[in-house]
């Protein structure tokens, strides 16, 4: 039976609490012992069963990262099910920012997660670091003006009527 949640028992807020302060023992203890994980990334399906394995995996994905800042995240029920997302900033050694998403599915009984399906964006280029444009007067022109050379003026609206 599915107990009543409190922000102190919830544990899709307590897993995205363990996994932002990168303590991956006490993400395990908000795993059963015998969870059933299942998580699609890119490159493909990861499948691990136990607590201290799905901790693993979550701590080779970010416990290297010399940054990791909460964006933003958020915990509910789905039915039976409980819906945790986060989305983070994640500073690996040697590379640049990158923003990752997951999303988890869990079953949980007991204030403890039994089984998740996870599905993850993968490290994206964060666009508050992204490059900009050389010319941003350049980067407002239309595809026509670019191919047309023109670096001047407003677009050409009549071959649009």
């Amino acid at each position: 039976m599915t107990t009543p949640r409190s922000s102190a028992t919830d544990p899709g807020t307590r897993l995205v609490a363990a996994l932002v302060d990168r303590d991956f023992r006490q993400l395990a203890r908000v795993l059963t012992a015998d969870v059933c994980m299942r998580a699609l990334i890119p490159p493909g399906l990861v499948e691990v069963s136990g607590a201290e394995a799905a901790a693993a995996k979550f701590s080779s994905w970010f416990g290297d990262a010399e940054e990791l800042d909460l964006v933003r995240s958020g915990s509910d029920t789905v039915a039976d099910r409980l819906h945790v997302f986060y989305q983070l900033r994640v500073k690996k050694p040697g590379d640049v920012s990158k923003i990752v998403e997951q999303h988890l599915l869990c079953e949980y009984d007991d204030h403890l997660v039994t089984a998740l399906d996870l599905v993850c964006s993968g490290f994206r280029p964060d666009e508050a670091e992204a490059p900009q444009p050389v010319s941003r007067k350049r980067a407002a022109q239309s595809p026509r003006q670019i191919a047309q050379g023109s670096h001047a003026g407003p677009p050409d609206t009549e071959a649009f009527a």
